[in-house]
């Protein structure tokens, strides 16, 4: 009988859970930059030497209209998904979401925009494998977390939402339902 109700309460838990982990949404991380996407391919917050020297190549795929250069624009995350019934209630102006967070400023831009206007252009793609390797402090030829400044995957999760909101823990606790052992609430 227990594993009846454990199996009847994860299939009701499930959509919630869903929910509140959407990217960039209102109960989810936000969004990660397309440089950290791109080029920490195994999203462990590291760059390996073979991330680091394939780096320039990588980049070009951010450029979506072929001018050579990476604008602000190109270096924007994607939107998140919106449900059906959420571009529906937009459409009828009601239920708007609060903008989603908008991501840390990039590390990796830090290092790569060496003129710092926010864009990439034809010489700093060119020297990407030049910058990166001038963090790499220790000279092991790869970027740790300290050196890159990223965070992998499983770091994101752990932290969850920004201020413990829907999806995340609550401010100032653990999550979760209290753990039993007292007496239980009348029936009515």
């Amino acid at each position: 009988m227990t594993i009846i109700k454990l199996l009847v309460a994860a299939l009701f838990a499930f959509p919630f859970a869903l929910s509140a982990q959407g990217p960039g949404g209102p109960g989810g991380p936000p969004p990660v930059d397309p440089l950290t996407a791109l080029l920490d391919r195994n999203e462990d917050g590291k760059l390996s030497a073979g991330e680091i020297k394939r780096a320039t190549k990588a980049l070009l795929k951010l450029d979506k209209n072929d001018d050579d250069t990476i604008s602000a624009d190109e270096l924007k995350p994607e939107e998140p998904k919106k449900s059906r019934r959420q571009r529906r209630k937009e459409k009828d102006g009601e239920g708007q979401q609060p903008a989603p967070p908008k991501p840390p400023k990039s590390p990796l831009l830090e290092a790569l925009d060496t003129n710092k206007d926010g864009e990439l252009s034809k010489e700093e793609i060119a020297n990407a494998v030049k910058s990166l390797t001038a963090l790499d402090k220790d000279g092991d030829g790869k970027l740790s977390q300290e050196e890159s400044g990223l965070e992998s995957k499983e770091d994101r999760q752990r932290k969850g939402p920004p201020g413990g909101g829907r999806g995340g823990p609550p401010q100032g606790g653990q999550g979760g339902p209290p753990q039993g052992g007292g007496p239980r609430p009348p029936r009515r």
